[in-house]
């Protein structure tokens, strides 16, 4: 626009000087004459006189012009060097905030807004600063004057909702939340919050309608929204079993266990569920499918479970489909020394634990180990082993079998670390290791020699040891001595966890 008007002026210019040069080359005189006096002038005299009172016409225009324009040009030269300092002190706020200075910062932040007072940088850099210095009130009413700014709205919410959740209102921080994802398609932390508030809140329904829209705006990765999907469902299945809800819950654990096939505690409780209603092979399928994609040893005793009443020869052919499945994974191995010792072959049971206990000695497996020694006839070897599993670690995966209930026990808080563990990373976590909870009683073999174990040890003086782990054997009756075992605790041992 400016190069436009700037050629028009030179054309205007060339224009009019054209006109003053074929004033000034006519022949003749310009007479002015009024009756009174008369003035005569050669047409080069009167072009000059013409071009000078253009000119002066037009600086004297000008300088009018300049004068109007002053005021308005000296604020604009005050804006801009109070927008240089505000720049300046919003690059030194935002050094002294990564350099963890608060104090500093907000200084800095609060100096920059007081040369540009409606500057939305300066007023955001501020609002942050005065929420980390402690100051909610401040960064509340400065955050609340930036959410109707372009740009700066859903960071504002964001800010707001933050404040609010520190307060204890949760209700104002859901509401910023939802006008956030309102405002913005793009933004992840709306959804994030909505659906972590929503987890909490143990809302499963909730949480599953703020995870689909999350997912359809592409703001959660399908693996994540898919892992995520799977334990929420889960969830909402366990609170249906608990509400004896038995249709509801099946449904559920069964759309949980097809998102994720191996997340085990969806598809122990579906396998129950569906065994429970006479869908034995239905159940075995879910297993089968989650032992291929991720073994579990409380898949094993379920899987085994759905075989109790039948001969051990047919629960052998049984559980030997299962480890084919996925021969190479540590649960297969072990499973294969429990075959071998349900088997009575001691031999190929304690060759089979040589790697295993190379690998991680745990307390299960030194359980295992001493089952295997005294299916040889070494009481001696036994009692050693039990000693050495006594203090040994326990596993993780072992834990989450309850000996007086379902596996996978979780109250709501778990479910939710749980939403955030394996849905983000694949991770099980382990509650009732964390909480140090009981696990399922030892069988009544290893039950009688940790009893000898520990009054052999009580009589010595050293500390009483933890009783190590069931080994996951549910018939180790005869099984090398011949002790005495209490009947409640035989069966306590045997007991089918579809009935639980």
């Amino acid at each position: 626009m400016k190069l436009i008007r700037l050629i028009v002026l030179i054309i205007l210019g060339l224009a009019m000087l054209a006109g003053f040069i074929f004033l000034a080359i006519q022949p003749g005189e310009i007479v002015y004459n009024d009756g009174l006096s008369k003035v005569s002038v050669s047409p080069g005299v009167a072009a000059a006189i013409l071009m000078g009172i253009t000119i002066l016409m037009t600086a004297t225009w000008g300088f009018i012009g300049w004068l109007w324009s002053l005021p308005g040009r000296m604020k604009r030269a005050q804006q801009e060097n109070a927008r240089k300092k505000c720049l300046d002190t919003l690059g030194l706020s935002m050094a002294a905030f990564e350099a963890g200075e608060i104090s500093e910062a907000r200084r800095q932040a609060q100096k920059a807004l007081g040369f540009a007072p409606d500057a939305a940088s300066a007023k955001f850099l501020a609002a942050k600063s005065a929420v980390v210095a402690g100051d909610g009130a401040a960064g509340e009413r400065l955050y609340g004057e930036l959410t109707d700014v372009a740009g700066y709205g859903v960071a504002a919410r964001r800010g707001l909702a933050e404040l609010a959740l520190n307060r204890g209102n949760l209700a104002a921080a859901i509401s910023h939340a939802e006008a956030a994802l309102q405002s913005s398609k793009k933004a992840p932390w709306p959804a994030e919050f909505l659906f972590n508030r929503r987890v909490l809140a143990a809302d499963w329904d909730g949480a599953l309608a703020a995870l689909d829209d999350a997912e359809k705006r592409g703001l959660v990765g399908q693996k994540t929204a898919t892992r995520r999907r799977a334990v929420v469902l889960a969830a909402a299945a366990h609170r249906a079993e608990r509400m004896m809800e038995p249709a509801q819950a099946l449904e559920l654990a069964q759309r949980a266990s097809k998102f994720a096939a191996g997340f085990a505690p969806a598809a122990v409780m579906a396998a129950r569920l569906q065994a429970i209603i006479g869908k034995q092979w239905q159940a075995a399928g879910t297993l089968e499918s989650a032992w291929e994609a991720s073994p579990h040893p409380a898949l094993a005793i379920a899987y085994k479970d759905l075989k109790s009443e039948e001969s051990p020869q047919t629960q052998a052919r049984w559980l030997d489909g299962l480890i084919r499945l996925n021969p190479n994974h540590r649960e297969s191995r072990i499973l294969a020394v429990e075959q071998a010792l349900l088997s009575q072959d001691a031999v190929t049971a304690i060759q089979a634990l040589e790697p295993l206990l190379a690998e991680r000695p745990t307390s299960r497996i030194l359980a295992l180990r001493a089952a295997a020694a005294k299916a040889s006839g070494d009481e001696a070897g036994a009692r050693e082993w039990l000693a050495k599993g006594s203090n040994a670690p326990r596993e993780p995966d072992w834990s989450d079998l309850d000996p007086d209930g379902s596996a996978f026990a979780y109250e709501d808080a778990d479910w939710a670390r749980l939403i955030e563990s394996y849905g983000e990373r694949g991770l099980l976590i382990h509650p009732r290791l964390e909480r140090s909870d009981t696990e399922r009683l030892v069988a009544p073999e290893l039950a009688a020699l940790t009893e000898r174990t520990l009054a052999t040890r009580v009589a010595s003086g050293e500390a009483e040891p933890m009783v190590p782990d069931d080994p996951g054997i549910g018939a180790f009756d005869g099984l090398g001595a011949d002790e005495d075992t209490d009947e409640d605790t035989a069966s306590s041992a045997k007991k089918s966890w579809l009935k639980f």
